[in-house]
């Protein structure tokens, strides 16, 4: 998909058309682990996997957001507006000890790094032979 929209953009340019950017926003989606209200309830031991300070990592839904955060000029994460009722994250708990709290992230990305990020992505995704 990134690699078909940089060639529109291309093609785009090369017709004259206002398409030559400084910047590329991509909006997508992360999630961080949290402690599951149903082992509050147990009274069994809790493991939890919790990073510096005590906060839980930021995890991906799509491996390319990794890659694409390595080339960006900034990025962050944002809490989404609709709030879910507090037993929400248990219901994405499959098979798992945490539940999970899915949040907004924006990463930013200068044209000049944009065309390596895709090949990065696209080297990454390619089957070996």
């Amino acid at each position: 998909m990134y690699t078909m929209l940089l060639e529109e953009m291309q093609w785009a340019l090369e017709e004259k058309e206002p398409y030559s950017f400084s910047h590329y926003l991509i909006l997508s989606k992360t999630y961080i682990e949290i402690a599951s209200k149903l082992d509050t309830e147990d009274d069994r031991p809790k493991k939890k996997k919790k990073g510096p300070a005590g906060t839980f990592e930021t995890m991906y839904f799509h491996v390319e957001d990794e890659v694409f955060q390595k080339h960006a000029s900034c990025c962050g994460g944002f809490e989404y507006t609709t709030k879910q009722d507090e037993g929400h994250s248990d219901s994405k708990r499959a098979f798992q000890e945490l539940g999970i709290k899915p949040q907004g992230h924006a990463i930013l990305i200068g044209a000049e790094k944009f065309k390596a990020a895709v090949d990065e992505v696209e080297g990454y995704l390619k089957p070996s032979s």
